[in-house]
């Protein structure tokens, strides 16, 4: 089967200032090494405890998070010399990293992520709950009865911002660049499923993907090599928008002077460390509130608070800090889910871990809600099961007591285990807060009467082992692309997919699971979802250890902004007041 369009948790939503996200080399021969450990710092930097080595038990660790906040660099400030606009009150600024690339084929760091769903309009979005997809430019769908060939009919009135038409061949000229195998973009598995797409991302045979077809300038077919009724959520991606062809390959830098067809167009050209600033494209079908957008990046969140509550930004993020603060005089509207996952996975093919028993001891005996205080800082929430809090088909039962912290009934079925099956291996890489975190583990374990072991790994040799099925019990993240539940249960679950690092295989849940793709109605779709996630978790193949949040604030003049479970929002619908 298809790696079926999922990503390891990896650079695109790691946060401002935080080391960048460990990631599998995409040129690996073996797909299985794009699932990623989870990153230095994780997803927030303030949210890791120091760098001190943690002591052995339960209660060794606090957080380092300091009560103050440091000041912030003067060069992040908002600079009126700028891109002036004819009504400075109705321009938002808003605090981000520095972004690395405005090319939708390498947008993959937050703040490029941000910029580039303002800069450009897919086939398809998100509706402002983040539940339900519905189109862009693209104005029908129509989908085959088997759930492979997909018909889009584009808006008459989506333009370039110089201009020009969006067609069908600007989608197709933009789709065949990322799959190309010369190209090397990271993001190209999100065109996995679409027919050629081997031909010519991995042989490098052919220029075009056969699957895409332009029978005229406002149709786009897509035909995919396997059924996937919810294929236009894919589609929400901000890297598969279309580009001017014409226009690009007269460009002498696409990447400075990117041409969207969003509702927001460059202000000045894209440089590093610079401001980016955006300005609202008159006429757009999406109607824009406000005059135009200035990205301002700061090194880390704690540097952007200050000039946030000094009225000098708009929107930022929270500092780990602050989240009481901004609570009480911001709203907890920006405290949002974000599709990202933690989890320990079983070698179900080990003799260590092949007894249930265990394996469901050592979720027992684990206290998430500590864990995630104690080292994530409040960042992480602990889980309800697989699927993260945010995601359509979200279950707050499904995981029930496996999910709870109870050490009695840990240590009772450890009681029951052979002597010589007590032992349990656990690995990671050697870096914060991975290190912390299993030496917390350990101690839980140990309470439980297990004899545990730690076995660090540097990052590269730790994926040689997941590859060549030589771990034990490992820590893995996973990071959504977009809000669909077989992002997650399809790619660690099939027993064909190169990142089912467990070994778990079930005939009923590959049966489930390709059922669940060629549904077309949602709610049964994700009642199928759903039934798959007992399934799985009744055989114990993992340990969730829980999902992540982000933490947004808004001043009090911004109106209609809605922050989403994809880590940023849209700025067309915000309004400015005074």
């Amino acid at each position: 089967m298809s790696s079926r369009l999922r990503r390891s948790f990896a650079a695109p939503r790691r946060a401002r200032g935080s080391e960048p996200a460990l990631r599998a080399d995409k040129s690996s021969s073996s797909a299985a090494l794009r699932a990623a450990v989870l990153s230095v710092c994780l997803l927030i930097p303030a949210a890791c405890t120091g760098d001190d080595e943690p002591g052995e038990g339960p209660d060794a660790l606090a957080t380092a998070a300091s009560d103050e906040a440091p000041e912030p660099l003067e060069t992040a400030a908002p600079d009126a010399s700028v891109a002036s606009f004819e009504d400075e009150s109705n321009v938002l600024n808003v605090a981000i990293s520095e972004p690395n690339s405005l090319d939708p084929m390498r947008v993959q760091d937050p703040a490029s992520v941000l910029i580039a769903r303002q800069l450009y309009e897919g086939l398809t979005r998100w509706d402002a709950a983040g539940e339900r997809v519905e189109p862009a430019v693209a104005e029908e769908i129509e989908v085959s009865d088997d759930a492979k060939t997909f018909t889009f009919t584009l808006r008459d009135d989506a333009t370039f911002h110089n201009g020009d038409p969006v067609t069908a061949q600007d989608f197709a000229f933009a789709f065949n660049r990322i799959a190309l195998k010369r190209s090397g973009a990271d993001i190209s598995y999100l065109l996995e499923l679409v027919r050629g797409f081997d031909d010519v991302n991995s042989f490098g045979d052919a220029k075009s993907l056969s699957g895409i077809k332009t029978p005229d300038d406002k149709t786009l077919v897509i035909e995919l090599s396997e059924p996937y009724a919810n294929f236009p959520s894919a589609l929400t991606n901000p890297s598969l928008v279309p580009l001017p062809e014409e226009a690009f390959e007269a460009s002498d830098d696409f990447s400075s002077e990117p041409i969207g067809n969003g509702p927001f167009e460059m202000a000045q050209p894209f440089e590093l460390s610079a401001p980016v600033v955006l300005k609202a494209v008159e006429g757009h079908f999406q109607e824009p509130g406000i005059e135009g957008i200035r990205f301002l990046p700061f090194p880390d969140a704690a540097s952007s608070w200050i000039p946030f509550t000094n009225d000098q930004l708009d929107v930022t993020e929270v500092p780990t800090t602050r989240i009481e603060q901004a609570r009480e005089e911001y709203g907890k509207d920006g405290f949002v889910p974000l599709l990202v996952g933690s989890y320990y996975g079983f070698n179900l093919e080990s003799d260590e871990l092949g007894d249930t028993r265990k394996r469901r001891a050592i979720n027992l005996a684990i206290d998430r809600e500590t864990l995630a205080e104690d080292i994530f800082a409040g960042t992480m929430q602990p889980p309800r099961g697989i699927v993260p809090l945010g995601m359509p088909g979200f279950s707050d039962d499904v995981c029930g007591e496996l999910c709870e912290f109870d050490a009695p009934a840990a240590r009772q079925l450890v009681r029951k285990l052979p002597e010589d099956q007590r032992e349990v291996t656990l690995e990671y890489t050697r870096e914060q807060p991975q290190k912390q975190v299993a030496r917390r583990v350990r101690g839980y374990l140990r309470d439980a009467g297990l004899d545990v072991k730690l076995r660090g790994y540097p990052f590269g040799r730790y994926l040689e082992r997941l590859s060549d099925g030589d771990q034990s019990m490992y820590r893995l993240g996973w990071i959504a692309e977009y809000a669909d539940p077989d992002v997650y249960l399809s790619a660690l679950f099939d027993s064909d997919s190169p990142d089912n690092h467990t070994g778990f295989a079930s005939k009923r849940v590959d049966s489930l699971l390709a059922e669940a793709r060629r549904e077309s109605d949602e709610a049964a779709r994700l009642r199928l979802y759903q039934r798959i996630e007992e399934i799985i978790l009744d055989r114990v193949p993992l340990v969730p250890v829980g999902s992540f949040r982000m933490f947004w604030a808004a001043a009090t003049r911004v109106q209609g902004v809605e922050f989403d479970a994809l880590g940023g929002f849209d700025a067309a619908p915000i309004s400015l007041e005074g």
